[in-house]
C-alpha cells in the first residue's frame, strides 16, 4: 500500500509542480524547437492541455523523437566515413562511426529539427473523443515526428504513447 502511494506520487508531483510554475515545463531532453513541437503536438493533436497526462504524452513523444535524432546522426555520420572510403562491417568504420557522432561539428544539427505542429484539426480534449479518434490523433502525432506507418519505429511510437497516457491516467486515479 505504502509503495503504491509513493509509486503515485513520483507520477503525480512533478505535474503539480508545473502546473504550479509560471514557466515551460521541461524540454524532456530536447532542443528548445523539438520540445515546443512535442508539447504543441500533444496539445494541440493529442488534446491534452495540463496535467499528467500531458507530461506522460511529452515524455513518450520525446523518447521517440531523441531515436529518431540519434538514427539521423548515426545515419550522416555513416554516410560521412563511407565517403571517405571506409568499408562497412570492418572495425575502422565502426569506430569512425562513434568518432563522427561525437563530433557536432561534423553533423548539421539544424537537419535533425522536426516541423512545425500543424492547426489542420480542431482542438477536442483527449478524453472526450472516440477509441477510433484517439487511436487517429496517437497516429497523428508519431506521424508529426516524422514516423511513416511502414516503419517499425512508427506502431511502437503509436503504442508507447497511448500506453503512457493510460497508464499515467490509471496510476493517478483515486
Amino acid at each position: 500500500m505504502l509503495t503504491r502511494f509513493i509509486a503515485k506520487a513520483a507520477l503525480v508531483a512533478p505535474a503539480f509542480g508545473l502546473l504550479g510554475c509560471a514557466s515551460f515545463p521541461s524540454n524532456y531532453g530536447l532542443d528548445d524547437g523539438s520540445a515546443t513541437m512535442v508539447r504543441q503536438t500533444c496539445q494541440e493533436i493529442m488534446g491534452l492541455k495540463v496535467g499528467p497526462e500531458l507530461e506522460a504524452c511529452g515524455g513518450s513523444l520525446a523518447d521517440t523523437v531523441r531515436s529518431l535524432q540519434d538514427a539521423r546522426m548515426t545515419a550522416r555520420a555513416d554516410q560521412s566515413c563511407e565517403q571517405q572510403g571506409l568499408t562497412r562491417g570492418t572495425a575502422e568504420h565502426a569506430k569512425c562511426v562513434v568518432t563522427s557522432r561525437r563530433s557536432p561539428e561534423r553533423i548539421d544539427a539544424t537537419s535533425l529539427q522536426l516541423a512545425a505542429v500543424p492547426h489542420a484539426q480542431p482542438w477536442q480534449s483527449y478524453f472526450s473523443m472516440s477509441q477510433a479518434q484517439q487511436d487517429e490523433r496517437a497516429e497523428l502525432s508519431c506521424a508529426q515526428l516524422g514516423l511513416h506507418p511502414a516503419v517499425g519505429g512508427f506502431w511502437s511510437c503509436v503504442s508507447d504513447l497511448k500506453y503512457s497516457i493510460a497508464n499515467v491516467r490509471y496510476e493517478t486515479m483515486p
